[in-house]
């Protein structure tokens, strides 16, 4: 069965590519340079273990707990692998997924795409966890609830109230959790440390601004569903880079410098998008973001936000992200964890092409 065309990449690298010149569609902080990095000449250039390397893997479980024994984790190529790898090893034709949208379409296309049968919860950009609607989507046959908290591209957060509702729902009909945690700093707060029968995914993409090393990975309590991943991975991309996972342990060796660049970005960045909110209010309504790099705003009824995205891309070589590319409608995505000159350049673009004559 042929699987749907992914819009967010249709948008990126079909109708948007090679048509911009300035991009606020991007969804981590501002991207690192390989001067960056520390490098070896001496590292050898032989393939990796298929599970990832011992000591890459050991740095990332010492981010979740003490107790490293009570965890099992694998190394792939970016959370994406993580989370296609985890679909097809835990899914069969039948099973019932939830899911949230707006969202990332891998979530539902790849489970669909499996023979599940898969039911979207909206989350509404601004407003609380549907936590009453997730009760009464629950079926016998649930085998998944499909999680982004921090959430891209919405910028929500989970509180605790909602996981505590949220993990007894799924705990009385023995539901497997997994949550996308791209943008989750202490990993204290991770899953995996609230809720027994789930799985956390994560990268260096998104707060540490290096997707280019495409290294991700997936922990879990449940070592057999970690060994069904290891598995699957060997029918996929058999292993990582070696040069990289090396290049990603120095990283993660080096992890508060790295959080405290993100940190800086998202600080500077914030007042500048608020002032651009405050200006753009008659069409633009900001969703607060909650530590993500990114904003999401929902559209004035007079603004289709599919054509305004590409108005700035006409107009202005300005990317931005539109909801429909996240499955939903009326809102864009903006990320503002870029250099103060540039974010404000652009930012202004978008003020221009609303009519607004002020400027920040």
């Amino acid at each position: 069965m042929a699987i749907a065309n992914y819009t967010i990449q249709e948008w990126l690298f079909n109708e948007a590519h090679g048509h911009f010149d300035y991009d606020l569609a991007e969804s981590g902080v501002q991207f690192q340079y390989l001067k960056d990095l520390t490098l070896n000449d001496e590292w050898c250039l032989d393939y990796s273990i298929d599970r990832g390397d011992l000591a890459l893997r050991n740095t990332i479980l010492s981010q979740y707990t003490s107790h490293t024994d009570d965890l099992s984790n694998l190394i792939t190529h970016g959370a994406q692998e993580a989370l296609y790898i985890l679909y097809n090893s835990l899914l069969e034709q039948g099973d019932h997924v939830i899911c949230t949208f707006p969202g990332w379409q891998q979530a539902w296309e790849v489970p669909k795409n499996k023979g599940c049968d898969v039911s979207l919860l909206e989350w509404t950009p601004g407003i609380k966890f549907p936590v009453a609607e997730l009760v009464n989507t629950i079926c016998d046959n649930t085998k998944l609830l499909i999680l982004n908290s921090p959430c891209n591209p919405t910028g929500a957060t989970l509180g605790e109230e909602e996981w505590t509702q949220i993990i007894q729902a799924c705990e009385q009909k023995g539901i497997w959790i997994v949550n996308d945690e791209e943008y989750l700093i202490d990993f204290t707060q991770s899953v995996v440390n609230k809720y027994e029968k789930s799985v956390s995914i994560a990268s260096l993409s998104k707060i540490y601004g290096l997707p280019a090393l495409r290294l991700g990975w997936a922990v879990s309590k449940k070592q057999a569903l970690i060994e069904e991943m290891v598995n699957y991975k060997r029918y996929t991309t058999v292993s990582n880079s070696m040069l990289l996972e090396k290049a990603a342990l120095l990283v993660l060796q080096d992890k508060e410098k790295h959080i405290q660049r993100f940190k800086n970005y998202i600080n500077e960045g914030r007042p500048i998008l608020e002032q651009f909110a405050e200006l753009a209010s008659a069409h633009l309504s900001l969703v607060e973001p909650q530590s993500t790099p990114y904003a999401w705003f929902n559209t004035a009824e007079h603004i289709d936000s599919n054509d305004l995205a590409k108005q700035l891309l006409e107009q202005h070589k300005l990317l931005v992200m539109p909801a429909e590319v996240f499955g939903a409608k009326n809102g864009v995505r903006i990320t503002y964890a870029r250099d103060k000159v540039f974010l404000k350049q652009c930012l202004n673009m978008i003020l221009e092409t609303l009519n607004i004559e002020q400027r920040i």
